[in-house]
């Protein structure tokens, strides 16, 4: 690739990063990230001494990680299907003007809102893994330790994709936030009892000492298939209907 065609790329990724950029920087700067890091943290080391000396790796680490599906999934929620909603009238004013397409829009707020996810996920599970495989009694399987940390970011992806794509939908926060947050409970909780299990986040989660340890039976894999199949449609479907949305 020459030089003109490295610099009609970064022209024509311009839009896309600097949408990404301000989005994130607004997402760290704000007190709920920093009352949030605060919280998990402190949850986390309480939780790996209170283990002590009863409880091993795998059933820690995998209450640590529960906390993302029950609890800290209530503010993934309120991030994600906020993300358009929120702006529209904004979004519109610059999409009139011919200052960004929409798909840059709204790709720049998916990868966001995801990458937002993760690296906060990433600095919680990151404390909450150093410090419970230096005071509790260890379990893990190094391979099936890292999956397992892989297969809940994979979930917090699918809610962020499902989240983000609800608020290119729905022109109204909170109505996106409820609906999502029944849904996202109603597979947490109702899809067990339907025979959707491999469709439900607690399922996973019942799994994760078992995956920690490295013992597999298959059915995880169908799990990862289908978040990771929901989080690319939504992204897909959400962009499509965005492109021709009127605002």
């Amino acid at each position: 690739m020459d030089s003109s065609e490295q610099s009609s790329l970064k022209e024509a990724l311009a839009p896309f990063w600097a949408i990404m950029q301000a989005d994130l920087k607004s997402l760290f700067k704000s007190k709920m990230t920093y009352g949030w890091l605060t919280a998990a943290i402190f949850l986390q080391v309480i939780r790996v001494l209170g283990a002590l000396p009863l409880k091993v790796t795998s059933i820690v680490i995998t209450n640590g990680l529960s906390d993302f599906i029950y609890i800290w999934s209530m503010l993934i929620i309120g991030i994600a299907a906020s993300a358009v909603a929120s702006e529209t009238g904004a979004l519109a004013d610059s999409i009139m003007s011919k200052s960004v397409k929409r798909y840059e829009y709204i790709l720049a707020k998916f990868s966001s809102r995801i990458t937002y996810t993760l690296v906060t996920y990433l600095a919680i599970t990151t404390v909450l893994t150093g410090t419970s495989l230096k005071i509790v009694k260890n379990d893990y399987e190094i391979c099936g330790l890292i999956a397992s940390i892989l297969f809940v970011a994979l979930t917090l992806v699918m809610l962020t994709s499902v989240g983000v794509a609800l608020s290119t939908a729905i022109s109204n926060t909170v109505i996106a936030i409820v609906i999502l947050l029944v849904s996202w409970y109603s597979m947490t909780f109702f899809f067990p009892i339907l025979d959707l299990k491999f469709l439900s986040p607690s399922n996973l989660m019942n799994q994760l000492p078992n995956i920690i340890q490295g013992v597999w039976n298959g059915e995880e894999w169908k799990t990862a298939i289908s978040f990771a199949a929901i989080s690319l449609a939504s992204t897909a479907l959400s962009t499509l209907y965005f492109s021709k949305k009127d605002l």
